[in-house]
């Protein structure tokens, strides 16, 4: 009977202890702090999978790149994808006239960009030699979240901060040569996400 107690009391501790995060994640861009808003009452252990031109660093290429963090089998808590694109590309994604049924975002005149209820999208234009010869000097960031539930405001101020933090990991380790102005933080006028749908 002690035993079983103990048994017992092993397997509410492991359900319910909180979540272990990496302390390094994604191109080595991801921290605790950053991936702990997204855990809610999540548990267990999430690792980094990389998916697509699998590397150690951040570069992004036509083919793009991807990196999640979850637990094996499970729906990731965040899924970060960075790709570089031409022109008619980047007016289609980011441009006035793209329809998409999502919030548009405010990081500064260098920016485009629009949040949805558990993605969020960035695309500016980085120019560097790889980028020319490819024709596609522009570069999308894009983060998701693990499901489509309405979040809490450190939710999303959690996914625009990741958001944020990898496009400036691409001007930096991309090198873009080109002038770009991004914001130190996320600016208040582009906290607001689109209401849940029905």
């Amino acid at each position: 009977m002690l035993i079983a107690g103990a048994g017992l009391g092993l397997w509410w501790r492991s359900v319910h202890a909180a979540a272990e995060l990496p302390a390094s994640a994604c191109w080595s861009v991801l921290t605790r702090a950053d991936l702990k808003p997204l855990a809610n009452d999540a548990h267990g252990t999430f690792v980094e999978h990389y998916w697509l031109n699998y590397g150690a660093r951040l570069h992004p290429t036509v083919n793009g790149q991807s990196c999640e963090v979850r637990r094996e089998l499970e729906a990731p808590i965040v899924q970060i994808n960075v790709w570089s694109m031409d022109e008619f590309d980047m007016n289609a994604v980011y441009g006035a006239g793209a329809k998409k049924p999502k919030g548009r975002l405010d990081f500064g005149a260098d920016v485009q960009g629009w949040a949805g209820q558990d993605d969020v999208s960035l695309g500016f234009r980085c120019d560097n030699p790889e980028t020319t010869r490819l024709g596609a000097p522009y570069v999308g960031v894009q983060v998701f979240t693990r499901d489509n539930s309405p979040k809490s405001d450190s939710s999303h101020r959690a996914v625009l901060g990741i958001a944020l933090k990898y496009a400036k990991a691409v001007v930096v380790d991309f090198s873009c040569s080109n002038p770009l102005h991004l914001p130190d933080s996320v600016p208040e006028t582009a906290a607001n996400f689109p209401s849940a749908g029905p």
